[in-house]
């Protein structure tokens, strides 16, 4: 996700008085799996990234790493600064927009068991208040949804969205709440059924959630657990605001005043559980997920994953294009990572698989918000790189 408005209004309304919280204090995590990071070749070479990262700033580190030597695991820094918790590759972090990553990939479990068209016009499933507000609406289909076709006004910029936000931290939006932000606002590009251009937007994946409940009479959360983390195996992750964060969750902090001082802002939940933000991972778990789909082969069929990969050019910075499952990245060295990236106030990661590299898979998250412009931002995408440029040498 990405915003820049938030900043005005936030430094009033930061303290504002709402509901518990959901993310309290962190506790230690316990890995439940074997690690051998200690016989990788390469672990002193990453170890040394993890602590040259952590000491130019960034809070907390995990990343996991796959090539022909195996898996390596590490990590660096705090979960959690004032209790001084241990960021550790067990520890929970938000995956921000990475959710839509696992979304797509049950609608496309769907459609293989033909209980969802993706050429279906999303006027077909939803109500025509919505239809009738959202600019281009009438005119898209669940697959733009998907690879971001729509034109469709993205909610993440909406300065309305932020203040409700921001005077309601702790607040569990629900998809017809959302919607509404985007309603009578104009759309960024007229549509055209001949794909010729992509923009990324957040409100795309909303609908996506609201379409699949539409069609499915299911909430989208079960599918999602039921069709991926449950499929995968994935037991450290967790989908907010649908499912309780356990005490493991690192907390996301941001330079909030842009000084070189860091704020938690972990609790600032920006319209979590509705399809395009709210999964709560570790490392491990995304890369179960990244093996199963890309080399595993055992979510989809390989005609649905090639479906996935096909992109239509995107002007988002550093991307080549978008297709159906994700954002895809010239990361380093001429090889083309597919995946997705994730941002959000108070966190940060990336998952990308490189086919032309021998199947190396590279994942990492921080528990640092990247979407503003600050110091920090810069360092995350040098940290991103130099992990990168090591694993394809």
């Amino acid at each position: 996700m990405r915003h820049s408005i938030f900043f005005i209004v936030v430094l009033g309304l930061l303290n504002s008085g709402c509901r518990k919280s959901d993310i309290q204090a962190s506790a230690v995590c316990n890995a439940d799996y074997a690690d051998s990071s200690y016989k990788h070749p390469d672990r002193a070479v990453y170890q040394a990234i993890l602590g040259k990262y952590q000491r130019k700033g960034l809070p907390g580190i995990a990343v996991l790493i796959e090539d022909e030597n195996g898996v390596w695991l590490g990590s660096a820094g705090k979960a959690d600064i004032k209790g001084g918790i241990d960021f550790k590759p067990c520890t929970v972090s938000k995956v921000a927009s990475m959710t839509k990553m696992f979304l797509v990939t049950a609608v496309m479990q769907l459609r293989e068991q033909g209980k969802i068209n993706i050429n279906d016009k999303i006027s077909q499933h939803l109500s025509s208040d919505i239809v009738n507000k959202v600019d281009n609406a009438d005119l898209v289909t669940i697959r733009d949804l998907m690879q971001h076709t729509t034109g469709i006004y993205d909610i993440i910029f909406d300065a309305d969205f932020y203040l409700a936000v921001l005077n309601n931290p702790n607040k569990h939006w629900t998809g017809k709440e959302l919607i509404k932000f985007a309603y009578n606002k104009p759309a960024v590009f007229a549509y055209k059924d001949t794909l010729q251009k992509a923009e990324y937007s957040n409100t795309n994946t909303l609908l996506l959630s609201m379409c699949l409940e539409s069609i499915t009479g299911r909430p989208h959360h079960e599918l999602l657990r039921e069709l991926v983390f449950d499929k995968v195996g994935m037991k450290n992750s967790y989908y907010h605001y649908h499912q309780q964060l356990p005490a493991q969750v690192a907390q996301g902090y941001f330079d909030l005043y842009n000084n070189g001082s860091i704020v938690n802002v972990s609790n600032l939940i920006t319209g979590s559980g509705n399809g395009f933000n709210g999964v709560y991972s570790n490392v491990s778990d995304i890369y179960k997920f990244m093996r199963a789909l890309f080399i595993d082969k055992t979510l989809v069929s390989s005609g649905s994953l090639d479906l996935m990969q096909t992109f239509v050019p995107s002007g988002e910075e550093g991307d080549i294009g978008v297709g159906l499952l994700q954002q895809y990245k010239q990361l380093n060295l001429g090889h083309l990572g597919v995946g997705h990236s994730g941002g959000d106030l108070g966190y940060c990661g990336e998952a990308q698989y490189f086919p032309s590299r021998n199947n190396r898979i590279f994942v990492t998250l921080v528990n640092y918000g990247t979407n503003g412009n600050t110091p920090l931002k810069d360092v995350y995408k040098d940290m991103r790189a130099e992990f990168v440029k090591t694993l394809l040498k």
